[in-house]
């Protein structure tokens, strides 16, 4: 039961990702880093911006994810896998979680 739950809440974190952010299934993909993957999705219409960073098959614990020339520094930054929030520093990005995947988005304006 407890890994079935575990299970259901992958996906569940991944679809609300894809739902959140239309530049998962419609953006455009950018290589940020080849190991560990890291990518970068952008849809930019008229009225709309959305951008998002994806890192995949990372280590569990510490991680340093590359957002160069996509988040500037100074951006907050929320992993939605693991609610953590970091600030970009020297064109990168420091998370501490059990996870091998992050999802990154700007965190939103209160």
């Amino acid at each position: 039961l407890e890994h079935t739950q575990a299970v259901l809440s992958h996906w569940q974190k991944l679809g609300r990702f894809r739902r959140d952010h239309p530049a998962v299934g419609a953006g455009k993909h950018k290589r940020l880093s080849k190991a560990p993957y890291v990518f970068s999705r952008t849809l930019v219409t008229d009225t709309f911006k959305d951008k998002v960073v994806v890192g995949l098959e990372l280590p569990e614990g510490v991680k340093k994810l590359r957002v160069k020339g996509f988040f500037g520094d100074g951006t907050t930054l929320r992993d939605t896998y693991s609610g953590t929030e970091v600030v970009v520093k020297n064109g990168q990005v420091e998370l501490d979680t059990p996870y091998d995947i992050a999802l990154l988005e700007v965190t939103p304006m209160e």
